[in-house]
């Protein structure tokens, strides 16, 4: 049998039809992790979250957010004048949502806070230090490989 330009066009478009239907049956099967759930409201209180970054800057030394090896922990040390930090800290996995948790933000008397990392997955994580003391509101992110 001899191939001619007719028996061309309908091979490539075969293919071309093949390969798209495997592509659509694939983006269905594909989980997928936004980002956050309710990044519409977020996104409403982003000038919020840009205050709490400055007001973060302005401290006389930034927050320690550190992976200590030795002890198996993830370290958090705040400034020392902040003497009554309240706040959370969120563990936020970019490639998979169904990770993400809250820790409530409780240091010592040393400003510190030491997080047991060994319950933690390995991979890539972004660490927001989400905290307030006198009133006044501060943001701290870091993104750390466990």
């Amino acid at each position: 049998m001899k191939l001619n330009w007719g028996w061309g066009i309908v091979i490539v478009f075969s293919v071309f039809g093949v390969t798209m239907i495997g592509l659509v049956i694939k983006m269905f099967t594909v989980p997928v992790n936004m980002v956050s759930k309710d990044y519409y409201a977020e996104e409403q209180r982003f000038e919020q979250t840009v205050q709490k970054k400055e007001n973060t800057k302005k401290l006389s030394t930034a927050p320690v957010l550190a992976l200590n090896k030795e002890k198996g922990t993830v370290d958090i040390i705040l400034p020392p004048e902040l003497k009554s930090a309240e706040g959370n800290i969120r563990f936020f996995r970019p490639s998979d949502s169904r990770l993400d948790f809250n820790v409530k933000l409780d240091v010592n008397a040393e400003n510190e806070q030491n997080i047991d990392a060994s319950r933690i997955v390995k991979g890539r994580w972004i660490i927001q230090v989400n905290f307030s003391d006198s009133g006044v509101d501060y943001l701290f992110e870091k993104a750390l490989v466990l």
